[in-house]
């Protein structure tokens, strides 16, 4: 299951302003300050199956919602994005160029031949030809878990069959933890490197790309459109209604990945398309986080970090210091039970994959 954090308690008080925080946005328009004359960074691809990467350099940010974020109307103060804090990642790490795609996953599982798929969530579209219809054997718990009117369980979900008509530019989603760990492995044993998820901190910093805004194309969410799939004007979704802009491509819901403008990196979707399921197990907010751009476990976490929105938040969820989590929820998790963490699915979830270059990575100390 995947939830957004409580919001602030005045959240419904600002409801009514926000259409005017719209109104303002759509009339003092500032073009993102981006260095576009800077070379792109390096990318490898270890082979042909394998996620294109992009080489990261070493670097220092600050993580969490920024000044700007906290004066807003309708964002205000989130406690699980404070407090703000400096991270220095003193190494080079690479990250996928996209999201997981399903042609990649299905490399891994028709090359080995494993099993994969069970129980999924399914987010379900609202309005249009697609509105409420889904593939896939409705789980008989589903509506148990109480997630509303556009959401069910099925019980045969996979990446293959993830509730949608899908194809194989499309992010991987209907993926459990553990399938993701077996693929890590297998792309690990064919390259000989050490793939893994990203840590949160190394995530963020990929997404802000050397940015301090909003989000990487800058404060205004007018601009978000042409780089984020969300819940925009023209969706299917009841988020289209607050949505301060339309998207060109428009499609039902996940997009084939690069169909939208990349951040100043070169990575595409960081903003959007799929929550990107992270290493880091869940804390309510950064106090006591690592500074080194490692991962924050805990030992027998069943709550782990999402990253990045979907195709059906709100524009307010493309922000850069947007944490989500995905997991074991006690009196939510009705339908997965207590293996969600490990073991759950949902069309919204898919992943991007990273690996360390430097031997001062955490990971190779």
């Amino acid at each position: 299951m995947n939830k957004v954090p409580a919001l602030p308690d005045n959240f419904i008080g600002r409801t009514a302003l926000l259409f005017l925080a719209l109104f303002l946005s759509s009339v003092f328009i500032a073009y993102p300050g981006w260095a576009q004359d800077k070379p792109p960074l390096s990318r490898f691809k270890d082979c042909d199956s394998c996620p294109e990467m992009v080489v990261l350099p070493a670097g220092e940010y600050v993580m969490g919602a920024t000044g700007h974020e906290e004066k807003d109307i309708f964002i205000g103060h989130v406690p699980a994005e404070h407090p703000a804090h400096k991270v220095s990642i003193g190494y080079r790490f690479a990250i996928g160029r996209f999201e997981v795609t399903t042609g990649e996953f299905d490399a891994y599982v028709r090359e080995l031949g494993v099993k994969v798929g069970g129980t999924c969530g399914i987010r379900l579209m609202e309005k249009g030809p697609l509105a409420r219809k889904f593939t896939g054997t409705r789980h008989p718990d589903d509506g148990k878990d109480n997630m509303g009117p556009f959401h069910v369980f099925i019980t045969d979900g996979s990446y293959a069959q993830p509730g949608l008509p899908v194809s194989s530019r499309q992010p991987a989603v209907c993926v459990s933890r553990l399938e993701i760990i077996a693929y890590l492995d297998w792309l690990g044993t064919r390259t000989g490197r050490a793939y893994r998820l990203p840590s949160e901190a190394e995530w963020e910093y990929a997404a802000r790309a050397g940015t301090a805004t909003i989000g990487f194309w800058g404060d205004n969410f007018a601009h978000a459109c042409k780089y984020a799939n969300f819940g925009d004007r023209k969706s299917g979704y009841q988020a289209g209604m607050a949505a301060p802009c339309a998207e060109s491509v428009s499609p039902d819901w996940t997009a084939e990945v690069g169909s939208y403008a990349p951040n100043p990196w070169g990575l595409y979707d960081m903003a959007g398309n799929v929550q990107e399921l992270i290493a880091d197990c869940w804390h309510d907010s950064y106090a006591g986080a690592p500074s080194d751009g490692s991962v924050w476990s805990e030992p027998d976490c069943s709550l782990f970090v999402a990253r990045g929105g979907d195709y059906e938040l709100l524009h307010i969820s493309m922000r850069a210091s947007e944490r989500l989590f995905y997991g074991y929820v006690p009196e939510e998790s009705v339908v997965e039970g207590n293996g969600a963490g490990e073991n759950g699915r949902s069309n919204v979830m898919g992943f991007r994959v990273a690996v360390s270059l430097d031997d001062n990575a955490w990971d190779r100390k």
